[in-house]
């Protein structure tokens, strides 16, 4: 089990990178309710 974890963990954490990043970039569907975003994936803004 642990080297499954140290095999894909480098995978996760670069896909957690690009979904961090697509979120700081897009709006929430659901008018009602967005919350704050983290001083750490604001910085990954494009814009």
């Amino acid at each position: 089990m642990k080297k499954a974890i140290l095999k894909f963990g480098q995978c996760f954490a670069a896909l957690a990178l690009v979904f961090a990043t697509v979120t700081a970039n897009s709006a929430c569907m659901i008018i009602a309710y967005q919350p704050e975003e983290p001083d750490a994936v604001k910085k990954l803004r494009k814009f």
